[in-house]
Order: structure tokens, then sequence, then C-alpha cells
């Protein structure tokens, strides 16, 4: 299928999976560029293209994330309608939600751990690529051994393991509308009531965008900004709406 571009929403039809369509939007490339930041900062060759293969390996995660959620999804006979890539992550749009607490617990939680995957696949194969043999450098009566720096390969691999190892971890932050919130979710709803569920993770989701938000100044200082969900505004408006009565995931988990 050709990518076709989209002009009234200016996003990138890419393919689709199930009979849901996958749809890029360009406010991504925002997101992968700074996470390539370590290796196109320098502005060498060998950095741009790491940097660009990188992105790449950015988008196949993030992708690989949203069609686990598909796919187990479909195995429950869920529909997707269609999976978006935005600067945010990836998000599935589902016609109808899961029959049981149990299939959407299965739904959410096979996001992260296709993630998890990907990151002990990448480290296993850097276990398997032999170590580079050091280079002896004569200086005067003495020798010292010069260790030869890492491949493309390893380093786009040790990139891959570090970025879907975080990714697992970020998404299950118990906030909103984050995986790990959702799961917390589910199970708070089930002891208890959707209500409090929802108050409970948006309060932790304030403290997790607080926390974030400390991080971002802080590595902002020192030259190398790093962020990551959850934001303010979304878990401030479900911890409202949960205090006056009003809780649920489906309201605040878009």
């Amino acid at each position: 299928m050709a990518i076709r571009f989209s002009m009234q929403d200016g996003t990138f039809e890419l393919g689709h999976y199930q009979g849901a369509r996958i749809y890029l939007h360009p406010t991504f490339f925002i997101t992968a560029g700074v996470l390539a930041s370590p290796f196109w900062h320098r502005f060498n060759l060998t950095g741009l293209v790491l940097a660009v293969l990188f992105i790449a390996v950015v988008f196949a995660s993030i992708l690989i994330h949203e069609i686990a959620h598909a796919a187990v999804a479909h195995r429950y006979r869920v529909p997707a309608d269609r999976i978006d890539i935005n600067m945010f992550g990836g998000l599935v749009h589902f016609r109808f939600l899961p029959r049981t607490r149990a299939q959407d617990f299965a739904i959410t939680l096979a996001g992260p751990m296709s993630n998890l995957a990907l990151g002990l696949v990448a480290l296993a194969i850097i276990q398997m690529i032999p170590p580079a043999e050091p280079e002896m450098i004569t200086y005067g009566s003495h020798t010292f051994a010069r260790y030869a720096a890492p491949s493309m390969a390893q380093r786009l691999l040790w990139g891959t393991a570090y970025l879907n190892l975080g990714l697992c971890v970020v998404n299950l932050i118990p906030a909103f509308p984050l995986d790990g919130g959702k799961l917390l979710h589910l199970v708070i709803e089930q002891r208890w009531n959707p209500n409090l569920a929802t108050l409970i993770v948006s309060g932790l989701g304030l403290v997790f965008a607080c926390v974030s938000t400390f991080v971002l100044i802080g590595t902002l200082l020192a030259g190398f900004p790093v962020w990551a969900p959850p934001e303010f505004a979304i878990n401030w408006r479900a911890f409202q709406a949960a205090r006056q009565g009003y809780g649920g995931w489906d309201a605040f988990a878009y």
C-alpha cells in the first residue's frame, strides 16, 4: 500500500493492521529527534546515520507496542479502528470496549510487554557479538591497550535496548493515560469502584507529573533535556472529576 498524505489533519497513512489504518503524525519526529540527540549532537556522518536509524527504531518500537495491543484485542474479537503514532507515543482506537476486565487487562499489558521483549532481545544480541580486540599502542618504552569503540551496530542495539526497556517502564507508571494507570484502575475498580480508582490513579499521576517536571528542569539546565509522561493537565482534570463523583477511565484516557 502506498503512503498517502492527508491535507485534512496532516497525517501520513502508512498501511493497516487487521483492518485498522496506521497513521503517522509529523509531530512524532519532534520526540524521535530528541530521543536520537545522543547520536546526532556531534554532527558527524556516523552520528547522523545512527540518528536516522534510531528514529526508525523509535517508530518501529512504538508501532510494535500499539500492534501488540491490537493483536491481543483481535484475539478477543475487539476490533481496532485505527492506530496513531504521534509525539506522545501511540494510540489504538477500538470500536468497543472489551467484554471483561480480564480481557481489558491482557490487552493493556500487551503493549509494555512487547517493549520488554524487544529490549531483552536487543541485549541478548549484544551479548552474542564478540568484543573488538584492543589496539596496542607503543609510546616510548611503554605499551598501552586502547580499546576499540563500539561498532555502529552495537551502538544501535544498545540504543534499542535502552529505548524499549525505558518505554516498558514509563508505560507502566500508574497515571492517566498510561498503560500502568489503566492496569491499576482496573484492579481498584474491580475491588471498590470506578470513582475511587480514578481518584487514586490521577493522584499518583499528579505526583509523577511533578517529578517529571523537576527532571526536565534539571536535565535542561545540564544541557540534555529529558521529558517523560505523564502530563499534569489530564491527571488534574481526572482528579477534580473524581472528587466530584464523576470518575471513570474512558473519560480521561485520551
